[in-house]
């Protein structure tokens, strides 16, 4: 691709507000939730719109491809969930059974079942093969606001407004294990991927650290992180480092190990909602926001690399591609841009 070719992306062809977004597993599509209820697929070779998604009634609030790339999971405001054919963009299942806004979807690292969230309501679980409901969750739900699989697939965890972290058989729809976190209402959610650590952040800025063992969730650190509610908690992909950000414009680095402060970002004029590292040698973190920009930090010397200017209103989300050669950022002013990484361009 060159340069001419790249200085033409930034405006892909058919969006109107964007709502979601995810790449594949594999690089090759990028999934984009629009407030309309389409979904448009893009090839990322191109840069072309190949399909549109069309079958929910409103917003889609979440985005999910399977493992092998062939799947893709939407949960909406029309308290629907949707499980497409990657290739042929036809619908595979509906699965109904919500009575409120589908807020959360994720693919088990399996690829064999999804789940599925409301604010406040329930979590289900589904067989992604055949559509049908594996198990239902509705006792001790109290606003789930983040879920998750383990890396292997065998558990899944989530955190809502109860203070708790809540982990069940992914099988058997059993409980394993809860705790309760002891300070406000978990904001973000995420497992290690060595699967034995769980990292929360809280509306009261604190984050903490939970060793995750088979029969046990034993709580470690916990520390004042931010000043003010942490939007988005993400380990590096060696595990080495957990960063955050938070209604109070920062970005940090921590240790994931002993939870020591190790760097702040501090340039952000807005509310910093997302987070994200590089996957290639994870040198840089993206962030975004209520400012129009995305920031993309050195985090070996601590500075702002890149600012990614151009949008017009709010950057609802961004994911690097699994190559970590680009970054794509959705915006309320309805428009995508793709960005080269070590350019910033």
């Amino acid at each position: 691709m060159d340069g001419t070719q790249f200085g033409q992306l930034p405006y892909l062809e058919g969006l109107e507000e964007v709502s979601s977004c995810a790449f594949s597993p594999d690089g090759k599509f990028l999934a984009a939730g629009l407030w309309n209820g389409n979904i448009n697929i893009y090839d990322t070779a191109l840069w072309t719109r190949i399909l549109v998604l069309k079958g929910h009634e409103y917003l889609v609030t979440s985005l999910a491809y399977s493992p092998n790339s062939l799947q893709i999971l939407s949960g909406s405001d029309d308290k629907t969930a949707r499980l497409w054919d990657s290739e042929t963009g036809s619908t595979d299942f509906i699965l109904e059974g919500h009575s409120d806004k589908v807020t959360a979807v994720a693919f088990s690292p399996t690829g064999q079942q999804v789940a599925t969230a409301t604010e406040c309501e329930s979590v289900r679980l589904w067989d992604a093969q055949t559509g049908a409901t594996v198990f239902i969750l509705t006792e001790n739900l109290d606003n789930v606001t983040s879920i998750a699989y383990s890396p292997n697939g065998n558990t899944f965890a989530f955190g809502g407004r109860d203070r708790t972290i809540q982990i069940f058989d992914a099988l058997t729809g059993s409980p394993v294990l809860e705790s309760c976190n002891g300070s406000d209402r978990i904001t973000c959610l995420t497992y290690s991927l060595d699967g034995q650590r769980i990292a929360t952040g809280s509306s009261d800025g604190l984050l903490q650290l939970w060793e995750a063992a088979a029969t046990t969730l034993k709580p470690g650190r916990k520390w004042a992180a931010h000043s003010f509610v942490i939007t988005s908690v993400t380990f590096s992909p060696d595990d080495r480092w957990i960063a955050s950000c938070s209604w109070d414009r920062t970005v940090k680095l921590w240790d994931s190990r002993s939870g020591l402060y190790i760097s702040s970002f501090i340039s952000h004029v807005g509310i910093v909602s997302s987070v994200r590292f590089s996957p290639n040698g994870f040198r840089w973190l993206a962030s975004s926001g209520c400012a129009s920009e995305v920031r993309l930090w050195d985090t070996r010397s601590g500075s702002v690399g890149h600012i990614l200017k151009g949008h017009a209103g709010y950057v609802l989300g961004i994911a690097f591609s699994p190559d970590g050669r680009w970054i794509v950022s959705a915006c309320t002013d309805g428009i995508f841009k793709l960005w080269e990484v070590g350019t910033g361009e």
